[in-house]
């Protein structure tokens, strides 16, 4: 396949890989999840990752396309800092799923 397809189809070298993260909250209320909100979407911002969901269950996905290994260092640098957070009780990341194709859970 041409170079311009891979491109245009996300796939060979320019596959796209993201993951899902659940979390589970000390105390699941109103309060918790605003105290939690800011600082991870300034933690995102410092890793360049973007995520889509809510803030208990979200995808996260690189804003740049980044190599799989670059990807699985970002992945483990937002798991440290999660399981590190006061509000999080426990914090599960899937492994690595290609972002435009899956596969997605139902």
């Amino acid at each position: 396949m041409k170079k311009r397809l891979r491109k245009k189809k996300y796939i060979g070298e320019f596959q796209e890989f993201g993951w899902y993260v659940t979390l589970v909250l000390k105390n699941d209320d109103a309060q918790t999840k605003e105290a939690l909100r800011e600082p991870l979407l300034e933690q995102m911002d410092a890793l360049d990752l973007m995520m889509g969901g809510s803030i208990v269950s979200f995808f996260v996905q690189p804003v740049v396309r980044m190599s799989q290994e670059q990807t699985q260092d970002r992945q483990q640098q937002l798991q440290q800092w999660l399981t590190q957070r006061p509000e999080v009780a426990q914090a599960t990341s899937s492994a690595l799923t290609d972002a435009w194709y899956g596969p997605f859970p139902q």
